[in-house]
Order: C-alpha cells, then sequence, then structure tokens
C-alpha cells in the first residue's frame, strides 16, 4: 500500500486512542469529538486500509488480531509525531516545561513535594501538574495516555521486569507499563497511644486475625499489607485516603498500617515481631514512550540518594 493511502495522523491518534481505553466512546470524549464522529473516522480507516481494526460490542471495543497488528507497527509512527511536537514546544517555548504527574496519595503527601522542590530549585521555569489517586488509577491513566508519567507504591512491578510480580489486577495492562524503582516505602502498625498494643505489642497471628482499618482496594499500601499477612481477617472499615484513614483511626481507636512517614500524635507505631511491610516506589510510564526532558529530570531528582 502507498504511504499516500494511509490515514491522516490524527485519525491514527484517534485509532490509537480507542485501543487504550478499549471505547469508542471514551475515545471521543479525550479528543473532544462526538462519539458518532470517532465511529466514522475509525469506520473510513478500515475501509481505507481494508482490515477490521476493532470488534464493537455494548462493552466497547476490542482490536481484532489484524488490527492488533497494525496499532503495534503504528506506535512508531504515533511516538515519532509526539517527539516532533515535543521538539517544537521547546523550540517555541511552549508545553514541553510542562509536567503532567499522577500520583498515588502516600506519594502525593510525602514523597513527591521533596522531589519536586528539588527540581524546581534547578529548574525554576518548569510547571508541574499533580493528579493524586491510588496506585490502579494511576497505572490506568498512564497507560491511557493521560499523564506522561505515575509514581506508585506497590509491591509488585506494573511492568518492564519479566522476573517481577505482575499485577493480576490490571492484566490488560501488562505489557504496556515500563517501571524503575526510585524509593522505599516501610509501612507500620499504628494503634492509638491508649490502645493495649501500644505497651505490648501483638504476635504476627493477632495482628492476622484483627479487624483492621485499611486503605480502599487497589491501594498500594493495601496490597502490601495484604501480601505481607495472608489470610488475615476482614477489615474493620475501609477508607479512601491516607489522610481519612489516620483521622479514623484517631477517632475510633482501630489498629491500622500506615506508612512510618504518616505516623504522627496520637498515634504511635508498633513494631511486631516477624512481620516486615514495605514496598518500593516506583516511576511507571507508557511502554515505547520517549519520556520529555522534565520527567526525566523529576526521576532522577527521585532517585537522588540526598531526597529524605
Amino acid at each position: 500500500m502507498s504511504v499516500h493511502r494511509l490515514p491522516d495522523l490524527s485519525v491514527w491518534a484517534l485509532i490509537d486512542e480507542v485501543d487504550r481505553r478499549g471505547s469508542l466512546g471514551a475515545a471521543a470524549r479525550a479528543l473532544g469529538m462526538t462519539q458518532q464522529a470517532a465511529s466514522a473516522k475509525v469506520r473510513g480507516a478500515e475501509s481505507l486500509l481494508g482490515v477490521d481494526l476493532f470488534v464493537r460490542s455494548p462493552r466497547g471495543a476490542v482490536a481484532t488480531p489484524e488490527g492488533r497488528t497494525v496499532l503495534e507497527a503504528a506506535a512508531g509512527l504515533l511516538e515519532s509525531a509526539r517527539s516532533l511536537a515535543e521538539a517544537v514546544d521547546s523550540v517555541r517555548g511552549g508545553t514541553s516545561r510542562r509536567l503532567t504527574v499522577a500520583a498515588s496519595n502516600t506519594v502525593v503527601e510525602h514523597y513527591l513535594p521533596t522531589w519536586t522542590g528539588a527540581m524546581l530549585r534547578r529548574d525554576p521555569g518548569v510547571r508541574i501538574d499533580v493528579v493524586a489517586a491510588n496506585s490502579r488509577e494511576v497505572m490506568r491513566d498512564v497507560v491511557a495516555g493521560d499523564v506522561e508519567i505515575g509514581f506508585v507504591e506497590t509491591p509488585e512491578s506494573p511492568g518492564g521486569d519479566p522476573d517481577a510480580g505482575r499485577l493480576r489486577e490490571e492484566a490488560r495492562w501488562q505489557g504496556k507499563l515500563l517501571a524503575r524503582s526510585v524509593a522505599w516505602d516501610s509501612i507500620v502498625l499504628a494503634v492509638t497511644s491508649a490502645h493495649p498494643w501500644a505497651e505490648e505489642p501483638p504476635t504476627v497471628d493477632q495482628v492476622r486475625a484483627t479487624p483492621l482499618l485499611l486503605r480502599e482496594y487497589g491501594s498500594g499500601t493495601r496490597r502490601a499489607v495484604e501480601q505481607a499477612l495472608p489470610g488475615m481477617a476482614a477489615p474493620a472499615a475501609e477508607v479512601g485516603s491516607l489522610s481519612a484513614l489516620w483521622r479514623t483511626a484517631r477517632a475510633t481507636g482501630i489498629p491500622t498500617f500506615l506508612p512510618s512517614r504518616a505516623i504522627v500524635e496520637p498515634l504511635v507505631p508498633v513494631r511486631v515481631e516477624g512481620l516486615d511491610v514495605g514496598r518500593p516506589i516506583r516511576a511507571i510510564w507508557r511502554r515505547g514512550r520517549q519520556l520529555s526532558a522534565v520527567a526525566s529530570s523529576l526521576i532522577a531528582a527521585a532517585e537522588d540518594p540526598a531526597s529524605p
């Protein structure tokens, strides 16, 4: 097929968006067009290429085997186009000096301020926009292309390392992410100073059998705790943010697990013999994406041993 008969670059971007989001409607909304217009463009591309790119259903759009081959071949074209756009922006003083980051609640509250501060001292002209979410949502946003990089704290690698554990809940994202460990986050049992465990630490079995306050499903903190304590009792309650977890533990007196950096009075840390809970904090980005200089600079700041 002649290159002159290939769809326009904007159509390839739409096709890529449909594949990443698994839905024509979601792709259309992301690109600011109607679903009808998006559907017409995709069908036009399929007619031009002579290939059915997607199987449509009420549940969304999934690439056909032939479509997957075409999409993988087009990935380099789209990445080159993004690099060109960033280069033009850089020459014009445009958006390449702006970085949108998604990060888990723990990272946003206890790590990212230090990293961004170090980066901005070196390069004060950069603008950084931060989206706070749980680890699953961060990975989703990175895969969808809504943000350039993300930071998650989770005991398994989100991708890239074939010897590391995979995130079973995010099986459809496997192979789409690269990850690099940048820091280590320790998680500690925390109780109020009036709780019996503050004076006499429990055994691992006692902790496992006790209903605790936990973060919501998908949180890296919860994932790490459940991995360290398999078979633990059902939670006394699930809380959707780190600060809310601290406030609930303070108000109810129910034990919880918190990152060590988040434990302040009236909560106290409790060291349980034989129990070690922690996880690496990882920077993640889409496989095949060329990181901007700004994103690379932020990762370097996170990896700097001088960062507390």
